[in-house]
Protein backbone atom coordinates (compact mmCIF):
# COMPACT_ATOMS: atom_id res chain seq x y z
CA UNK A 1 0.00 0.00 0.00
CA UNK A 2 1.10 3.45 -0.41
CA UNK A 3 1.38 6.94 1.21
CA UNK A 4 -2.32 6.83 2.72
CA UNK A 5 -2.79 9.35 5.30
CA UNK A 6 -5.51 11.84 6.73
CA UNK A 7 -4.77 14.39 8.27
CA UNK A 8 -7.06 16.70 10.56
CA UNK A 9 -5.91 20.27 11.42
CA UNK A 10 -6.43 21.05 15.23
CA UNK A 11 -4.72 24.38 15.89
CA UNK A 12 -3.00 26.89 13.97
CA UNK A 13 -1.43 29.86 14.59
CA UNK A 14 1.60 31.68 13.40
CA UNK A 15 3.33 30.51 16.13
CA UNK A 16 2.33 26.59 15.52
CA UNK A 17 0.36 24.39 13.88
CA UNK A 18 -1.37 20.79 15.21
CA UNK A 19 -2.43 18.38 13.40
CA UNK A 20 -3.99 14.85 14.07
CA UNK A 21 -3.07 12.04 11.42
CA UNK A 22 -4.06 8.61 10.56
CA UNK A 23 -2.67 5.74 8.36
CA UNK A 24 -4.42 2.29 7.87
CA UNK A 25 -1.64 -1.05 7.94
CA UNK A 26 0.91 -1.10 5.56
CA UNK A 27 0.78 2.56 4.23
CA UNK A 28 3.64 4.74 4.04
CA UNK A 29 4.75 7.95 3.39
CA UNK A 30 7.76 9.90 1.03
CA UNK A 31 10.95 10.81 2.35
CA UNK A 32 11.05 14.84 2.86
CA UNK A 33 11.85 17.70 4.98
CA UNK A 34 10.60 21.32 5.82
CA UNK A 35 12.31 24.19 7.67
CA UNK A 36 9.78 23.88 10.57
CA UNK A 37 11.03 21.88 13.52
CA UNK A 38 8.20 18.94 14.12
CA UNK A 39 7.56 17.05 17.27
CA UNK A 40 5.56 13.55 16.41
CA UNK A 41 3.85 12.05 19.78
CA UNK A 42 1.79 8.65 18.44
CA UNK A 43 -1.51 8.22 20.30
CA UNK A 44 -2.01 4.27 19.02
CA UNK A 45 -0.70 2.13 16.46
CA UNK A 46 3.40 1.51 15.71
CA UNK A 47 5.57 1.42 12.48
CA UNK A 48 8.49 2.17 11.66
CA UNK A 49 9.91 5.79 11.01
CA UNK A 50 13.30 7.51 9.83
CA UNK A 51 14.67 11.13 10.93
CA UNK A 52 17.91 11.90 10.59
CA UNK A 53 18.86 8.16 8.05
CA UNK A 54 17.92 6.39 10.95
CA UNK A 55 15.62 3.70 11.61
CA UNK A 56 13.40 3.11 14.71
CA UNK A 57 10.58 1.64 15.85
CA UNK A 58 7.95 3.93 17.27
CA UNK A 59 4.39 2.67 19.17
CA UNK A 60 1.74 4.38 21.14
CA UNK A 61 3.28 6.88 23.37
CA UNK A 62 6.76 7.63 21.84
CA UNK A 63 7.51 11.28 20.96
CA UNK A 64 10.05 11.74 17.95
CA UNK A 65 11.54 15.45 18.03
CA UNK A 66 12.82 16.39 14.36
CA UNK A 67 14.82 19.51 13.89
CA UNK A 68 14.08 22.05 10.68
CA UNK A 69 15.23 20.90 7.07
CA UNK A 70 15.82 17.08 8.85
CA UNK A 71 14.52 14.17 6.65
CA UNK A 72 11.99 11.96 7.93
CA UNK A 73 8.88 10.13 7.26
CA UNK A 74 6.82 6.76 8.36
CA UNK A 75 8.56 4.20 6.50
CA UNK A 76 6.00 1.07 7.42
CA UNK A 77 2.86 1.65 9.49
CA UNK A 78 3.28 -2.03 11.22
CA UNK A 79 -0.86 -1.63 12.56
CA UNK A 80 -3.44 1.06 11.97
CA UNK A 81 -2.01 3.87 13.76
CA UNK A 82 -2.51 7.83 15.35
CA UNK A 83 -0.19 10.44 15.77
CA UNK A 84 -0.15 14.15 16.36
CA UNK A 85 2.48 16.56 14.60
CA UNK A 86 3.48 19.69 16.02
CA UNK A 87 4.92 22.55 14.03
CA UNK A 88 6.68 25.33 15.08
CA UNK A 89 6.74 28.03 13.16
CA UNK A 90 2.79 27.29 11.88
CA UNK A 91 2.90 25.81 8.34
CA UNK A 92 1.67 27.98 6.11
CA UNK A 93 0.71 25.58 3.95
CA UNK A 94 -2.15 24.38 6.31
CA UNK A 95 -3.43 27.75 7.48
CA UNK A 96 -7.45 27.13 6.88
CA UNK A 97 -9.47 29.25 4.50
CA UNK A 98 -10.72 32.26 5.82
Amino acid sequence: MGPVVGRELLAYDEDYTVNRLFAPKGGNGPIHKHPHKQVVYVLKGSGLFTCGGKDFDVKAGDVVQIESNEEHTFKDIYEDTEWLEIFTPGREDFKPEQ
